[in-house]
């Protein structure tokens, strides 16, 4: 693994990357002016790379990190970096060059290889590789959560990595084990996570930017299923490795707050994360169970596979009750239906809040970690139906399955007037132009770490 260090004072260079814009006045050479957006030429010492000017955020860290992975090894100990942008544009470019060493199947055995990066002299750089460096790391722990196998991510293993990040940067983490998840009334977070042999865990991490106030701005609850098998009414085999992938929601959110941490922002925030293992046992819960919940709603088990929707109940009721945050949202990887309506290109997003969606859809766009919104109507609520309890965990319609797990949620939030939930699993894993298997995006930090940069500046987005 690769470690790359940024460094805005002059070092000595023998090579040079040299960004520039087609048909710009910049000084390229005249076959690099021939190169397409995205393409580059390697000539002598220089690597002439033509980029976008329309690029979003998360595009030109892809293809900076696509260009870091294919000419790494042509750069030599101590390249230099001679590049037209500047602000959040430059930030992204050097987030992608840093995200270049991450590898899904390091072990982490070996002492990191270590490259000095000069990046030529820009007004406040300083605070720009600072704030590069930690959106970089953090993603890439996000995504490394989710890249680590089934046995070495357990609950408490997720906890384990909260707790760890919360003392590395400052803030405060405390994670819940079974018996107090049972006396704390989660029951739809035990009633999942009985199954299995490694128990759940509620983990609730604390950031605490303003020190004016003790209320929360913004309260992330992100679904926790560290393996999916589908319990009782379990999965088929093929592909079922990949679900190590269904916490990618709890991954994200947890990055958002360490990032919030690690940047300062002026921000009360915190993460709740219900996490469980999903898995087939005696113990396990049937279709046809009658649950209660947090909340006090009562829930007819219907398919056992709908069992994200029903730790994020827990979540989203706890929450609401003892946080009263200003601002709430979720992020899971919940729905097959969200990708057969959205493809890999955007995530779902539902909300009643006309302000709170708009301030996700335009972080969206600027991060170019893109949603799109969904409709939450009142036509929905019979999808829930259930004969022998409150709600159904699962809609007997074979259609409009991501609005019907939304509507489900709805009914946990108390009628909260900032509420967003984003069904993402399209966005957070899937095949990868850095290495040969499928791996972890990190979706979800940047376009939350936009997010709440937008809050920061506008604290007021809970109100219609």
């Amino acid at each position: 693994m690769m470690k790359i260090e940024i460094y805005s004072n002059k070092i000595e260079s023998t090579f040079c990357i040299k960004p520039f814009f087609k048909n710009s006045t910049e000084k390229a050479s005249e076959i690099a002016q021939k190169l397409d957006a995205g393409e580059w030429i390697i000539t002598d010492n220089d690597i002439h790379f033509c980029i976008s000017p329309e690029w979003n955020l998360n595009e030109i860290a892809h293809h900076f990190r696509l260009l870091s992975v294919k000419t790494k090894k042509f750069w030599g100990k101590t390249p230099c970096l001679d590049i037209p942008l500047q602000g959040s544009k430059l930030r992204a470019a050097l987030r992608g060059i840093l995200m270049s060493s991450y590898n899904p199947n390091a072990q982490n055995n070996k002492p990191a290889e270590k490259l000095k990066l000069y990046v030529k002299s820009i007004p406040e750089i300083d605070n720009t590789v600072k704030q590069a460096q930690a959106e970089a790391e953090t993603q890439m722990w996000a995504m490394k959560m989710v890249d680590l196998p089934p046995n070495k991510k357990t609950p408490e293993d997720l906890g384990d990595f909260a707790r760890e990040s919360a003392k590395k940067y400052g803030y405060d983490c405390e994670v819940w084990n079974d018996d107090h998840i049972i006396k704390a009334r989660l029951h739809a977070l035990h009633a999942v996570g009985k199954g299995s042999q490694n128990p759940p865990v509620f983990i609730i991490s604390k950031y605490v930017g303003r020190a004016d106030s003790k209320e929360f701005d913004l309260a992330f609850v992100g679904k926790g299923i560290t393996f999916d098998t589908g319990g009782i009414s379990i999965k088929g085999s093929a592909n079922m490795h990949y679900m190590k992938s269904d916490m990618a929601g709890a991954a994200a959110m947890l990055g958002a707050i360490e990032l919030a941490a690690r940047l300062k922002l002026p921000l009360n925030i915190a993460t709740v994360v219900p996490s469980a293992e999903n898995s087939v046992d005696a113990k396990s819960v049937l279709p046809g169970d009658v649950i209660e919940s947090y909340s006090g709603k009562t829930i007819e088990i219907i398919d056992t596979d709908a069992e994200g929707r029903l730790v994020l109940s827990d979540g989203l009721a706890w929450t609401v009750k003892n946080l009263k945050p200003a601002v709430i949202i979720d992020m899971a990887t919940l729905t097959g239906s969200s990708v057969r309506a959205l493809g890999m290109e955007a995530a779902a997003l539902y909300s009643d809040n006309e302000k709170l969606v708009a301030a996700l859809y335009e972080s969206g766009l600027t991060s170019g970690e893109k949603l799109w919104r969904m409709p939450l109507w009142a036509d929905y609520d019979s999808y829930l139906h259930s004969d022998v309890a409150d709600v159904s965990n699962l809609s007997l319609k074979p259609v409009a399955g991501s609005i019907a797990a939304a509507k489900f949620l709805q009914v946990f939030t108390n009628k909260h007037t900032a509420w967003a939930h984003i069904d993402m699993p399209g966005m957070s894993f899937k095949d990868s132009p850095f290495f040969k298997t499928k791996s972890a995006t990190g979706y979800g930090v940047q376009l939350l770490s936009e997010f709440m940069h937008r809050l920061a500046e506008n604290t007021d987005l809970s109100k219609e």
